[in-house]
């Protein structure tokens, strides 16, 4: 696979995963085009045919570049608000979302392995093997990992007491 076949089969992706990171357009067109720069020059040393996986590595590692040269710490914010919209009233509105605020709160908190799976898992949908390749675990792993995740949230939004790792 070229570049160019790289770019047209996986650049909305690529925008995207990125954007959910940044919440800025400038940021991200930035981002994904230093993305697919690196990824054709470093092509060729990659052992495996080029993948989104891959190249959402490669994106995260970019983002986590700029981070580091701004020294910024990065709010992600998930959109969790996938539930039906049939006559929700004032208060149900209100409880959603304090809930929704809650649980990026909590997963901001998270470790920052927890945060990526559950975000590949939930956010991104990637399935448990690609998401497994993007952290460089095996599967089984990644499942344990996500496991773990699921587990301090409901504790931590539960009210008990273990600290987030």
């Amino acid at each position: 696979m070229n570049i160019d076949e790289l770019y047209s089969a996986y650049f909305n992706d690529v925008y995207r995963f990125i954007f959910s990171l940044t919440k800025n357009r400038s940021l991200t067109e930035d981002i994904v085009q230093e993305t697919f720069t690196r990824a054709f020059l470093n092509m060729n040393s990659y052992r495996n045919p080029p993948n989104k996986a891959w190249l959402f590595t490669v994106s995260r590692h970019m983002y986590y570049d700029h981070l580091r040269k701004n020294k910024k710490t990065a709010d992600v914010d998930y959109d969790f608000s996938m539930l039906p919209d049939s006559e929700v009233t004032p208060e149900d509105q209100l409880f959603r979302k304090e809930n929704i605020q809650n649980l990026q709160k909590e997963i901001m908190n998270l470790k920052d392995r927890y945060r990526d799976a559950i975000r590949y898992v939930y956010i991104e949908e990637l399935n448990y093997k690609e998401a497994a390749a993007e952290m460089d675990v095996t599967v089984s792993n990644f499942k344990s990992i996500v496991f773990r995740a699921k587990r301090k949230l409901k504790r931590a939004l539960e009210g008990k007491d273990e600290p987030l790792e």
